[in-house]
């Protein structure tokens, strides 16, 4: 187990030259109107670190259907283009990132850095910075900060980051950014890896930070500013339960957690909530929180039985009022019912507690600027913590299931 905290300034474009091949990859399903612009940043990005002649922009996509593919290969660069394709049905975002991983190996890459495909405020510096951070032997991983809008980045905020912090000692700010950076021996390590389902698909993130954190590996985060990208909230029903999913199989195959002390949130305050916010589409919220309601009308009393911090639950305009008192001892619900072999009825009961999360969050933040949300945040993620501590968990081989099914959620998510 590793405690991250090593933190790479920003450095200017002289300071990052790389030597040896720089691949830069693009995940992409129906980015037409975004690729391009990924393209020629990528391109722009390795003529900064010195890796123009040497560099590489792979484009993997699966199944695009919006001429995503001929728009990437229209697209005047100077460095190489690679394109690797795969079918759209049954596959997802980590089938792409695993073609990624394996096309730079193929080309004898010293290091992949990844750019999604529909970013839409990628700067150049961000390819030097990133691939810079991973200059070494050792297996290393970088990981963006980035300012994000407040009614955004809620897998991370609510999810993935108590959840790192309660079972390795995270304090990772983007841990599923998708703008990431590898050296060779970090893509080595990744083939011995047990891969589940859900790492081919919206899953692909935190299963590498997980593994990455879980092995103690180096994670080296990089600033890079803002990040605007198209709002993944329509995926709210499905995307949070394939994350989960992924990050649920690596604390199973974890012997206990190593939850991180309090004093390390204090020393290491996040940086993560831009000024500017701007809310999500009301009629999607309207239609997820309607879902949600369903499902808590079908499997209320069974989330009760297994979450017993879900008993006081109040009510709520959009469902459940589920507090910052209450959220981190579901998450440890939810870790105690995986340890005790519920790992399919933690992970979708969950869900619908996330999402009610979420609502109350806005609801909380409400008024409040971006250095008070980001405190916030962090006591979030430290009473996580805390309170997975006080459980003492251990984690004797649970079963998990070998593949991915949506499962109770699969009636759900045909309403959004």
């Amino acid at each position: 187990m590793s405690v991250v905290g090593e933190m790479v300034e920003a450095v200017g474009a002289d300071s990052t030259a790389t030597t040896g091949l720089t691949v830069v990859g693009i995940p992409t399903r129906n980015e037409a109107a975004t690729v391009s612009t990924v393209a020629r940043t990528a391109d722009a990005g390795l003529a900064l670190a010195g890796s123009d002649r040497a560099g590489v922009i792979v484009l993997a996509d699966n199944g695009s259907t919006d001429g995503t593919v001929d728009r990437f290969l229209e697209t005047e660069v100077r460095a190489r283009k690679v394109v690797v394709r795969s079918g759209g049905e049954g596959t997802g975002k980590g089938t792409n990132v695993f073609a990624l991983m394996d096309k730079a190996m193929e080309l004898g890459a010293s290091r992949l850095v990844l750019l999604d495909g529909d970013i839409r405020s990628a700067e150049p510096e961000w390819v030097g910075r990133l691939a810079h951070a991973v200059e070494g032997p050792a297996p290393t991983m970088a990981a963006p900060i980035y300012r994000r809008n407040r009614y955004e980045a809620n897998s991370t905020n609510h999810l993935v980051c108590p959840l790192l912090g309660a079972l390795f000692g995270s304090t990772l700010q983007q841990p599923i950014a998708g703008d990431f950076a590898f050296n060779r021996a970090f893509l080595q390590r990744v083939a011995a890896w047990r891969r589940p389902a859900s790492a081919t698909l919206y899953g692909i993130d935190v299963w590498l930070t997980a593994n990455a954190l879980r092995e103690g590996h180096r994670v080296v985060e990089v600033p890079l500013g803002r990040k605007i990208h198209n709002s993944p909230f329509p995926k709210m029903l499905f995307l949070p339960q394939q994350v989960l999913d992924a990050l649920l199989h690596i604390a199973a195959e974890t012997d206990r957690p190593h939850p991180a002390p309090p004093a390390l949130f204090a020393a290491e305050p996040r940086d993560a909530v831009d000024a500017t916010a701007t809310r999500q589409d009301p009629e999607i919220v309207a239609r997820v929180t309607g879902a949600v309601k369903k499902y808590l009308a079908k499997h209320g009393e069974d989330i009760r039985s297994l979450f017993p911090a879900a008993a006081g639950l109040g009510e709520a305009p959009w469902g459940l009022r589920v507090t910052l008192r209450d959220w981190p001892l579901l998450l440890a619900d939810c870790l105690q019912g995986v340890a005790k072999g519920e790992f399919e009825r933690s992970r979708d009961h969950l869900v619908a507690l996330y999402v009610n999360r979420v609502m109350t969050f806005w609801d909380e933040i409400d008024g409040l600027g971006p250095q008070q949300i980001d405190e916030f945040l962090d006591r979030q993620t430290s009473e996580t913590a805390r309170a997975v501590r006080e459980r003492g968990l251990a984690f004797d081989n649970p079963p998990v299931p070998s593949g991915f099914d949506p499962g109770r959620w699969a009636e759900f998510q045909l309403t959004v």
